[in-house]
């Protein structure tokens, strides 16, 4: 039971462990990549953004499928282990308290069993100097010999009859002295030894309680894990989300650069048909707009294409 509880707790670490840095390996260098790729958006041409958008719809993906495992599998599994080391604990504290109870209640036993062995070590040496010297088969001779004389009436006067009956009484009072004394010594040898089974059976209470004081203390430390585990991934998930929207913001930031380009290329078939080369009028125009904004000389054809951008 013991090598199960540890191997469950180490499972259970190291998937909240792996689950954890893995994602962080995967993303880590999300931001910098898709930093990068939109950092000068103005200055790339169509196929370059087509490339960028392709990354950065890979990552969104990456992103979703992550996500994904995380609220589905890794919240469900973490929470499910804390749900079993719980269960496992309270039955642990239940089998505790219930030892607790079993060792008062042998306590109390073996407290009761040591005052009645003490009584009948009390008893036996009060008797140890009263105890007749005679064996007990002579005296239970006598006191048979004795009463068939009275049972027969076999005494020839009062006085005779007297000393029978005073020879009965003597040996019935040592014969009685004698069986109390056995069967206060075979009392006492026998809670002597239900004493013996009961401290046996403290001691086996005692080792399971501390074996299960150190399971709850190994359940508690995988619990402890177990909730930090699940505070990362929630660190982790916000972390990630946060990734999510920069990156779809940087997609839209694309997405919405494609569209201009792809609307200006419509004017540009529209005004000057198909004989230009792909791209190379967008990128005089571009050329232009920076002239113009650093204040550079323009030429009159460049002049024209901005002005003709800007309408009437």
């Amino acid at each position: 039971m013991t090598v199960f509880i540890q191997l469950h707790h180490f499972a259970v670490y190291f998937y909240a462990m792996i689950s954890h840095y893995s994602i962080i390996g995967y993303f880590g260098m999300s931001d910098n990549i898709s930093e990068d790729l939109t950092r000068n958006l103005e200055s790339l041409g169509w196929d370059d953004l087509v490339l960028i958008k392709r990354k950065l719809s890979t990552y969104i993906k990456g992103l979703t499928s992550s996500l994904v495992d995380v609220e589905r599998n890794q919240f469900r599994y973490i929470n499910d282990s804390i749900h079993k080391e719980k269960d496992m604990l309270n039955s642990l504290i239940q089998r505790s308290k219930q030892i607790r109870t079993e060792i008062q209640i042998n306590n109390s036993k073996l407290l009761s069993i040591s005052e009645k062995i003490s009584q009948s070590k009390n008893f036996l040496g009060l008797m140890e100097y009263r105890l007749p010297s005679e064996k007990q088969d002579h005296l239970l001779q006598i006191l048979q010999s004795n009463q068939k004389l009275l049972d027969q009436k076999n005494y020839k006067n009062e006085r005779e009859k007297s000393e029978i009956l005073t020879l009965v009484k003597d040996a019935s009072m040592k014969l009685e002295a004698i069986k109390a004394t056995k069967v206060v010594r075979d009392q006492l040898t026998s809670l002597g030894s239900e004493s013996e089974n009961i401290s046996k059976s403290l001691k086996l209470l005692e080792e399971e309680q501390q074996s299960i004081q150190i399971k709850i203390a190994d359940i508690n430390n995988s619990i402890n894990r177990l909730f930090d585990a699940r505070r990362n991934l929630s660190t982790d998930r916000e972390k990630y989300l946060n990734q999510y929207n920069q990156i779809a913001s940087q997609l839209d930031k694309v997405n919405a650069r494609l569209d201009m380009m792809a609307e200006m290329r419509q004017r540009q078939r529209q005004e000057y048909g198909y004989g230009h080369p792909r791209d190379a009028l967008f990128e005089v125009k571009e050329s232009a707009k920076k002239k113009f904004k650093s204040g550079s000389k323009l030429s009159f054809e460049e002049l024209k294409l901005l002005y003709s951008e800007k309408g009437p």
